[in-house]
């Protein structure tokens, strides 16, 4: 492994564990290098602007000063497999080679840096079954807060709206094998249970998904949301938080997406607030106030 990969996979090993001090014999280890190169390496990422804390004592070590800048240029499929490999102490390389996810490399930029050791976890047990052709049991939460055992076949992991989706092939009895999708985060007691290959190819249906903001089942039906807005200032915000997957009308100053769930439109506009922006169709300003109003009356109770 290059200098270059091992500092990259320090820098990502530290921001994947941002709530702790990584200790430097902990970085030895997982870079296969002396403690003394450690030292070198994080100088190497401070004159870069990865600023580097040193925290002396039983339980010190290195700490990023902040997790990496939102706007940071790395796709997601990149970001993953980072972070997979500096948990996995193996190249950067082989994890590309073997990632789960849309081969294509988007100019999307990572909203949010952090992938934290849990969901790690659950994405490494999804990798390997996808590897090995195994279907996947576990237990999950849908939006509803219901909880279920469900499995599946994984196909590909892939990320949007700050979240990263399972898209996985599943085949009720009776009925044809269809694409479903996961929010990893709400899954958990994940285990392989047994061999299962995939019957169908997805690639069509998952491209054409991958259009929208948001992924849910192919049938659903799509909702158009166009915003007005006020600057250019703010229009690279909007376009930021819905993962640039909008169309910008400069003349009339405003912003199409289209999503297969109102709800993955609600969440940026929460974050947009309403000072500089203008919701024109009036259908969907009723239902996100609606929203609005359930999540008030869920927080009083």
């Amino acid at each position: 492994m290059s200098q270059i990969a091992r500092e990259l996979k320090m820098l990502f090993y530290l921001n994947s564990h941002i709530n702790r001090n990584v200790k430097i014999s902990e970085l030895a280890d997982l870079l296969e290098v002396t403690p003394r190169q450690v030292r070198r390496y994080r100088d190497d990422l401070d004159q870069c602007g990865f600023y580097v804390l040193e925290e002396r004592g039983p339980n010190g070590g290195y700490k990023l000063e902040e997790p990496l800048d939102k706007s940071l240029m790395i796709p997601d499929n990149i970001m993953l497999a980072l972070n997979i490999a500096a948990k996995n102490n193996e190249s950067l390389i082989k994890s590309l080679k073997k990632l789960p996810v849309v081969p294509k490399v988007s100019s999307n930029i990572i909203c949010d840096n952090r992938i934290f050791d849990d969901l790690l976890d659950k994405v490494s047990i999804i990798w390997e079954a996808k590897e090995k052709q195994m279907q996947v049991a576990f237990h999950y939460i849908d939006r509803k807060g219901e909880h279920m055992d469900l499995w599946c076949t994984p196909y590909m992991i892939t990320f949007t709206n700050h979240t990263y989706y399972l898209i996985a092939s599943y085949l009720p009895k009776n009925e044809d094998e269809r694409l479903v999708k996961y929010d990893i985060d709400n899954m958990s007691e994940i285990r392989m249970v047994r061999n299962a290959k995939i019957r169908k190819k997805y690639e069509d249906e998952v491209i054409e998904l991958l259009k929208y903001y948001g992924i849910k089942n192919i049938d659903d039906e799509v909702t158009r949301l166009v915003i007005r807005y006020n600057n250019e200032s703010i229009l690279k915000r909007i376009d930021r938080l819905f993962d640039y997957k909008g169309t910008v009308n400069e003349e009339e100053k405003t912003y199409t997406v289209f999503s297969k769930s109102e709800n993955e439109l609600f969440y940026p506009l929460f974050s947009l607030g309403t000072k500089d922006i203008e919701i024109l169709d009036e259908k969907i300003k009723k239902k996100y106030i609606n929203y609005l109003e359930n999540q008030l009356m869920a927080l009083k109770k």
